[in-house]
């Protein structure tokens, strides 16, 4: 017949007022007799509490963090031994200290009834930095694990099993652990957001991408010719203006999907979302109406958004709108790169940085400034022709400058 029996904290010697750090079962797990319940800490040693006898758990009456002392409930136990107490305390001699707190013990004489410290059969070389309890030593022992290697996810940076678990899962399949030490960093809410959004644009969108390289040799003499009047004009604005004399040629790749993903909404406006670095991670403005605009006056409302993007004085209706985006890493670097569909746009356009490459005209080479542009769009909606076409019929307006400025 099953009965119900307590188990409470013995004598363990010169200890009192330990410190539990460790419940190491749950109500209703099955325990035998020796195996460990709580492991205990002070100022001079560790050691686990084991099961007096086989059973299992009905209560846990002990919680991490709280300090108990001889005579105190640990937890009862269902138990279909026979015993004449209706409290069971483990013995002394079940009690396994750890043997590296332990060492730490002065080293007067001990009373009769004072707990045996010294266990050289679970002493795991390891560093004085890494605690943890006698079984989880013995058991890196077993595995040849340096307990060192680990950081402790427990209470003082104790090493629990789960850690050692999951360092030996790490080596065993390669991925390995980490080494030194980590720093973790919060992302921002618009990492958070842009992160998830653009998880799921990438997943979602068939994505093709289509590369180039420009010849811009007219466009740098034009801004160059520009900057020696004081009037400063970056690639995007001529891009921007290119662009949307393209959309005009190409109005698919100015349309979103709307939500079925049946219908293409194609828009009879230019209006531009450009990719922007903040300390805070990306976000995407939108300038509009730009078929409309100089370019002076693109290149003054760039220079004024991004000043706010950058201090966070966008609001969520100046990212609204937009019916094609250019992400442009141009004044950074870079070869090429494949941008992301911003959905439910259907195209984007990536801009790396522009070089000087040698270019056969017909009779020899000639160094040639040249742009790299690289077209992502989605497959269900724009084919393979098309988009060459489209990359086609850009390079041919950034080509000859007069097509903007006409």
């Amino acid at each position: 017949m099953s009965t119900t029996k307590n188990v409470t904290l013995p004598d363990i010697g010169d200890f009192d007022q330990v410190e539990v750090i460790e419940v190491l079962v749950s109500i209703g797990d099955i325990v035998k007799e020796n195996d460990s319940i709580i492991t205990l800490e002070n100022d001079k040693a560790t050691m686990e509490i084991p099961a007096p006898f086989s059973g299992k758990i009905k209560s846990i009456e002990v919680k991490i963090g709280e300090k108990i002392t001889r005579g105190d409930l640990i937890a009862t136990f269902e138990s279909t031994e026979t015993n004449h107490g209706e409290e069971t305390q483990p013995s002394a001699e079940q009690i396994e200290p750890d043997a590296e707190s332990s060492a730490k013990k002065d080293s007067k004489p001990k009373a009769a009834d004072d707990v045996e410290v010294v266990d050289k059969t679970i002493s795991v070389e390891t560093s004085p930095e890494s605690h943890a309890s006698p079984s989880i030593r013995k058991l890196a022992r077993e595995l040849g694990v340096t307990l060192s290697n680990i950081k402790g996810s427990g209470q003082k940076g104790r090493i629990l099993g789960s850690d050692l678990k999951n360092y030996v899962k790490q080596i065993v399949t390669g991925s390995g652990p980490i080494e030194g030490d980590v720093e973790v960093v919060p992302l921002s809410r618009i990492k958070k957001l842009s992160g998830k959004h653009l998880a799921k644009c990438w997943s979602e969108i068939p994505h093709v991408t289509q590369f180039d390289e420009v010849n811009i040799e007219q466009m740098e003499e034009f801004r160059a010719h520009q900057k020696a009047r004081d009037i400063k004009l970056s690639p995007l604005v001529f891009i921007m203006k290119a662009v949307v004399q393209v959309l005009k040629q190409h109005p698919h790749f100015n349309a979103s999907l709307d939500e079925s993903g049946e219908n293409l909404l194609v828009k009879q406006y230019h209006n531009l979302g450009i990719a922007m670095d903040t300390p805070d991670g990306l976000i995407v403005p939108v300038i509009r109406d730009v078929g409309k605009k100089s370019l002076i006056e693109l290149a003054d409302e760039l220079a004024e958004i991004s000043t706010r993007a950058r201090e966070s004085g966008l609001n969520k209706a100046e990212m609204q709108g937009a019916g094609f985006t250019i992400s442009s890493l141009g004044g950074i670097g870079g070869t090429q790169f494949t941008p992301i569909i911003n959905s439910p746009e259907v195209a984007i356009l990536g801009v790396s940085r522009a070089q000087i490459k040698p270019v056969w005209n017909g009779n020899e080479f000639v160094p040639t400034a040249t742009l790299p542009l690289a077209l992502s769009y989605d497959h269900r909606v724009i084919d393979g022709v098309q988009g060459a076409k489209f990359m086609a019929d850009l390079n041919q307006v950034l080509k000859n400058i007069m097509e903007i400025l006409l």
